[in-house]
């Protein structure tokens, strides 16, 4: 198994991979979604809200993680998630993960797959905001979840660690 992932500036590009990899038959479960939170509260922060025809439109990233409370993650602040690595954060919240030395969004990361170095860059990545997704797969399919996470605009670096 592998681990992809991407980190993506926007909410609207992350939509646009989340709905590609599920039409390429990626499964929801094995797709994890993290953002900053508001600490106390659930879902993302407010953001400019998008509106057809008069109506304010939520993407399907806002709508996975708005009934998501946000946890209060040691050395970084609120964080909600969704997916396998929402576990791995919880575990980090609760120390529940034992012999991990590095704690965090990191230390989840790692948790899930990721090489230690990759994970520490994604988690400063995120303190400045934007949203991370990834995407567990078996080897042969890694490269196609990669090539989707890039085509929608993800910075994806030192993804398809094995674990």
């Amino acid at each position: 198994m592998v681990t992809e992932v991407g980190h993506f500036a926007d909410r609207a590009s992350a939509d646009a991979a989340y709905q590609e990899l599920l039409q390429e038959g990626f499964s929801r479960d094995n797709i994890s979604v993290m953002g900053p939170g508001r600490e106390g509260e659930r879902g993302l922060p407010p953001r400019d809200t998008v509106t057809t025809g008069g109506a304010a439109t939520v993407g399907i990233i806002e709508g996975l993680l708005l009934g998501a409370v946000a946890m209060l993650i040691p050395g970084f602040g609120p964080v909600v998630a969704v997916g396998p690595v929402a576990a791995a954060l919880t575990g980090v919240v609760t120390g529940g993960i034992t012999g991990l030395v590095i704690g965090g969004i990191a230390g989840a990361l790692i948790h899930a797959g990721v090489a230690e170095d990759t994970a520490r860059y994604y988690e400063d990545r995120l303190r400045h905001g934007g949203i991370l997704m990834l995407v567990r797969t078996d080897e042969q399919r890694g490269s196609e979840a990669r090539r989707t996470l890039e085509r929608h605009g993800a910075d994806v670096r030192g993804s398809g660690v094995g674990a």
